[in-house]
C-alpha cells in the first residue's frame, strides 16, 4: 500500500470529527506520491467530497493551489457528467415507462440526500434498475430502442447491458469525462445469488418503492430502509471479492451520522434484513469498517442487534487490518481471507472460496465487452486485455507473497484478541 499518511490525512479530513492537521503535507501534483495519491482519490471516490469538506470547513487554503485547482476541474467536469447522466436516466425511465415496465433506479442519484448532498459530488458509472422477474424481456426490449444489448438475457438475476463503443479502456481515462459507453444493469432483486453467502432478502422491494426527483429527473427509489440495506450488502459483496470505493463507507457514514437518532427507521432496517445470523455478520463487518474508518457513530439499535456477531476474531481483523484493507490500492488486498471463517463456516465450501481468491478466472478480471468494428480494432483490443491482466496478475502475486507475512500478523491479532477488555464492538 502506497502513500498511506496522505490517505489517513483525507480520511481524517473526512471523518465524522474532522481534523485537518495534516494538509499541508500532502505530496505535490509534480511527484509520483502526489499523482499516485490523486489516482487513489479518484478511483476510491473521495476526490470530490474531500474537496466539498474543504470549502465547507474554510480550510481549502492549507493545502496547494495545484491540489485546489485539479479538485476544482474535477468538480466542474463531473458537473457536466452527471448532467449528462441524469438526461440518459430520464430518457431510460421514459423507456420503461413506454413498455409498462415498473423499475426502481438503485443507488446512484437515489443515494441523495440521505448518502450524499449532491449527485455532482459521486462519480457515477452506470445504471442499475429493479425489476420484477417477470418484467425482465420488456424491460430488454425497452433498453433496445435506447442502444443497448445484451449478449445474454438473465430473467431472474442480474442482466449487464452496453451501448456499443469503439474505445478501448486505459489507465489514463479522465474518470470525469463524458461516457464513451454506457452500462445498464437490470436485476431482479437486491441481492444476487451466491453459493459462498446464501442470503434471504426481502423479495418486495418495489412493492415499498417511492418517487423520488433529483434534479428535475423523477424516479422511482427504494425506500430508506431498503437503501441502506442494499448499500451494505452491495459494499459487502465487493469486500469479497478483494476491493472497495471507500466513499461507499463515506456515504453509510453520512447516512448513519443524518439519522443517528431515528430509532425507527434503524429498526424498519433490522426488519428488513431480517435475523439470520448471516446478515447480522454481514453487517458487523461492514458497519465496523465505517466506525473505524470514519469515526462514525454507530445507532444503538443497530449496535445491540449486531452484537452477538462481532466475534473476537471479527473484532480483531477490523482493529489490526480493517483501515489498511480499506485503504489499499486498486485492485485490492487479500487481507480479507483471514475473516473468511467467520462468514463461510463450511470448510469444503470455504476452500472453494480460497482457490476462487487465490487463482481467480480471467472472466474475473476484464475490460468489459466492446464492440471492435475492424480486425485492427479487435487486436488493440485483445492488447489490452493483456496488459490489463498482466498489471492485476503482477499486483496478485505481490499481495500473494506477502499472505506469509500477513499471516503472522493475523495470529498476533488473535492473540491480543484473548485478552481481556473493555467491549466495544465499534
Amino acid at each position: 500500500m502506497t502513500n498511506t499518511s496522505a490517505k489517513q490525512t483525507v480520511l481524517s479530513a473526512l471523518s465524522h470529527h474532522p481534523d485537518f492537521a495534516g494538509l499541508a503535507g500532502l505530496p505535490s501534483l509534480n511527484t509520483q506520491a502526489g499523482r499516485d495519491l490523486s489516482r487513489w482519490m479518484d478511483q476510491s471516490g473521495l476526490a470530490l467530497p474531500f474537496s466539498k469538506q474543504l470549502r465547507d470547513n474554510d480550510v481549502s487554503f492549507q493545502i496547494r493551489q495545484e491540489w485546489r485547482d485539479s479538485l476544482s476541474q474535477r468538480q466542474a467536469r463531473n458537473a457536466t457528467r452527471t448532467k449528462d447522466l441524469l438526461e440518459e436516466a430520464q430518457r431510460i425511465n421514459e423507456a420503461f415507462h413506454s413498455f409498462h415496465v415498473t423499475a426502481a433506479t438503485l443507488k446512484g442519484f437515489t443515494l441523495v440526500p440521505d448518502f450524499c448532498d449532491d449527485p455532482c459530488l459521486r462519480h457515477q458509472v452506470d445504471f442499475d434498475f429493479l425489476v420484477a422477474p417477470g418484467s425482465v424481456p420488456q424491460a430488454a426490449e425497452a433498453l433496445r430502442t435506447c442502444g443497448y444489448f445484451t449478449a445474454h438475457l438473465n430473467a431472474s438475476g442480474e442482466t449487464c447491458f452496453l451501448t456499443h463503443s469503439q474505445h478501448i479502456p486505459t489507465a489514463n481515462d479522465d474518470l470525469y469525462a463524458l461516457q464513451r459507453q454506457r452500462q445498464v444493469d437490470v436485476h431482479t432483486a437486491i441481492w444476487e445469488p451466491c453459493s459462498w453467502f446464501p442470503l434471504e432478502v426481502p423479495q418486495n422491494g418495489l412493492e415499498h418503492a417511492q418517487p423520488q426527483r433529483i434534479h428535475g429527473v423523477d424516479q422511482l427509489s427504494l425506500s430508506l430502509e431498503d437503501k441502506f440495506l442494499l448499500q451494505v450488502l452491495h459494499l459487502f459483496r465487493h469486500a469479497f471479492r478483494s476491493w472497495i470505493r471507500i466513499s461507499w463507507l463515506f456515504e453509510l457514514a453520512k447516512c448513519l451520522e443524518k439519522h443517528w437518532q431515528n430509532e425507527a427507521l434503524w429498526n424498519r432496517v433490522i426488519a428488513r434484513a431480517g435475523g439470520a445470523r448471516l446478515t447480522r455478520s454481514i453487517f458487523a463487518f461492514v458497519l465496523g469498517l465505517v466506525a473505524r474508518v470514519f469515526r462514525a457513530p454507530i445507532p444503538a439499535p443497530l449496535a445491540v442487534w449486531t452484537q452477538g456477531a462481532t466475534t473476537p476474531a471479527m473484532r480483531a481483523w477490523l482493529d489490526h487490518f480493517g483501515c489498511d484493507w480499506a485503504l489499499s490500492d486498486w485492485p485490492g488486498s487479500l487481507n480479507n481471507l483471514f475473516l473468511t471463517a467467520e462468514l463461510i463456516p463450511d470448510p469444503s465450501l470455504r476452500m472453494r472460496y480460497w482457490r476462487s481468491r487465490l487463482i481467480p478466472r480471467a472472466a474475473q478480471a476484464s475490460l468489459g465487452s466492446l464492440a471492435p468494428a475492424t480486425p485492427k480494432k479487435f487486436f488493440q483490443l485483445q492488447a489490452a486485455r493483456m496488459r490489463y491482466l498482466a498489471r492485476r496478475a503482477a499486483v496478485h502475486f505481490k499481495d500473494i507473497a506477502a499472505l506469509p507475512r500477513q499471516q503472522l500478523r493475523w495470529k498476533r491479532a488473535l492473540e491480543s484478541s484473548r485478552r481481556p477488555s473493555i467491549n466495544a464492538d465499534f
